[in-house]
């Protein structure tokens, strides 16, 4: 793994809690993506998500539609990609709205390319999480650059 990757700090909350597994879940998901470019294998990540084609998420580069695309797009990247580390503030919140959640955070983000290009941003997260089951799962998220 590429970097050093933080714990979030949780909160008082009931450990069954939705609002505690959520928070496990988020940290995971990042800690994933990080390990996701070491590794260069999406198969990690794609528990976390929802794999109804028309769900649409958002990062950095462009929009996919649908995990599949999602994947093969970031598939595509691992090519020009040589490091990258993904680090989440302890500002995650998490709001339970019977099976639905939505999940913010900021962290930082640091990559390097191939071609020597360095990339290095803070970054803020939105995830919009559905409960199938005992199973959460994205079905948006959104990860922007960050000026502050």
């Amino acid at each position: 793994m590429i970097g050093r990757l933080r714990t979030v700090k949780l909160p008082n909350a009931p450990i069954g809690s939705e609002e505690a597994k959520l928070r496990r879940l988020v940290r995971e998901l990042v800690e994933t993506w990080s390990s996701t470019w070491t590794s260069k294998n999406t198969t990690a990540a794609s528990k976390f998500y929802s794999k109804a084609p028309d769900h649409v998420f958002f990062d950095i580069g462009p929009i996919h539609v649908g995990w599949d695309q999602y994947r093969k797009n970031i598939q595509k990247s691992f090519g020009e990609t040589e490091s990258l580390s993904l680090t989440l503030n302890d500002d995650l919140r998490v709001t339970v709205l019977g099976s639905m959640a939505l999940t913010t955070a900021t962290g930082h983000l640091s990559s390097k390319n191939k071609d020597g290009k360095s990339f290095d941003s803070n970054i803020r997260f939105s995830g919009v999480w559905e409960k199938k089951g005992k199973l959460w799962l994205v079905i948006h998220d959104h990860w922007s650059r960050s000026r502050v």
